[in-house]
């Protein structure tokens, strides 16, 4: 039994059996794909891989809606009611931009589904890839948007080949937050990018990193992290409550650096100074780190791009603008270590030491090592005491044990301030 070669040309050897046809007449007569609307013939193709026959199609986003089910089962005979597809998750970033996209017309391509009528027969296209599309065809629908989509509809499976077309279709790279960062900040234009190849901290016509990595590229998030708290310091009082932030990544761009971003002057005196000053630190800590023999760790060598360490060096690079003597010294952290040894001008080996015995747990990692409120205060704590208090330039175990010991009692102090004043 032939399909009519005006509705549907077969290109494959393998004829397709009685069941295939059966149900690719059904889906064509109950469903009407664009192309059948408009006389053009369909393809139907064979899945080598998975022995099995599907057609390349497009329907209207209304009957997407009606249609589509995206509770879809492994085995129907078994039970109707564990779903075969993750949880649909609408709460993310990528799915909101996808919401937006389909309720501003984009179609979207390539769902993969089975015509399978024989549960919850209302809805015989049972979604196997793409269950975020359609739901948020779904949301466009209900907004009046009714734009053709394209699926790949699969016709009579067995469990075996659901289980392995399912397992394909939701098998996927991972996009990174920092990818995510680096094409919101192309979206934003090319300012940011441009100062930091003006800086130094990318080199020229280089890029943000994807991904952290052993390069000691920066990524978007340490950019805007080091950027953000240089603002957020500037105009402070040394004696005030200060508090370091780490941007956010990959859920949309962060609100605080969005705003910040508007009101930048990306040629001031002062603001590119600090980014020279930050990437030629950076650069020494990588020089020192990886041309010696011990503690060679990749994570030494970019210390200085640690999220929690950049929070905190750009705070107090702000904090300091009001004290010219202070930023000398902070800025001055690259030339505190011998011009031809082997000393890193972060000392990060004395960082991943310091603790606060009986406070600190043992999995504790030293300082600059985590991201949390505590550890950027204390970060922000030790490049204070080295520009203002310590009588020799430079970062030693005392240092980082010091600052651990006096943020931790400013901290005390203000919560006991606290607590009196609510008696």
């Amino acid at each position: 039994m032939a399909l009519s070669s005006k509705e549907v040309v077969e290109l494959s050897d393998v004829e397709p059996s009685r069941r295939v046809v059966a149900k690719v007449r059904d889906f064509l007569k109950k469903l009407t794909p664009l192309e059948v609307q408009r006389d053009v013939p369909l393809v139907l193709l064979y899945d080598q891989r998975s022995e099995a026959h599907y057609l390349i199609c497009h329907l209207p986003g209304e009957i997407v809606n009606a249609k589509a089910d995206t509770d879809a089962v492994l085995d129907p005979h078994e039970t109707d009611e564990y779903k075969l597809n993750r949880d649909i998750y609408t709460d993310t970033y990528a799915y909101r931009i996808m919401q937006q996209d389909a309720i501003h017309g984009r179609t979207f391509e390539d769902i993969v589904a089975e015509y399978d009528s024989t549960y919850r027969s209302g809805r015989p296209l049972k979604i196997y890839g793409g269950q975020h599309r359609v739901t948020a065809i779904k949301e466009a629908v209900d907004q009046g948007i009714n734009k053709p989509h394209g699926l790949r509809v699969y016709f009579d499976l067995t469990t075996n080949q659901r289980l392995e077309i399912a397992t394909v279709s939701n098998t996927s790279i991972a996009v990174s937050n920092d990818l995510l960062d680096r094409m919101q900040e192309e979206w934003l234009g090319s300012e940011f990018r441009t100062w930091c190849q003006t800086v130094g901290l990318l080199e020229e016509d280089q890029n943000f990193a994807d991904k952290r990595n052993s390069a000691g590229i920066p990524t978007v998030r340490v950019a805007r992290t080091l950027v953000i708290n240089y603002f957020r310091g500037k105009g402070q009082s040394l004696d005030g409550a200060h508090q370091p932030k780490v941007c956010q990544s990959g859920a949309g761009i962060d609100p605080d650096y969005e705003k910040l971003r508007k009101s930048i002057t990306w040629t001031d005196k002062e603001f590119t100074r600090m980014g020279e000053e930050f990437a030629r630190l950076h650069r020494l800590q990588r020089e020192r780190v990886t041309k010696r023999q011990t503690d060679s760790h990749q994570e030494f060598a970019n210390k200085a791009i640690h999220p929690c360490v950049a929070a905190a060096w750009g705070y107090a690079a702000g904090l300091f603008q009001a004290d010219p003597r202070a930023a000398k010294a902070h800025y001055g952290l690259a030339d505190s270590v011998s011009p031809r040894g082997s000393s890193d001008p972060m000392n990060a080996k004395a960082l991943s030491t310091a603790r606060l015995k009986g406070v600190d747990p043992d999995t504790y990692r030293g300082l600059g090592a985590r991201i949390s409120g505590n550890e950027l205060g204390r970060m922000l704590e030790l490049f204070i005491l080295q520009a203002t208090k310590a009588s020799k330039r430079g970062i030693t175990t005392k240092l980082a044990n010091a600052a651990i010991q006096s943020f931790e009692a400013k901290k005390a102090q203000l919560q006991a301030a606290k607590a009196i004043k609510g008696i």
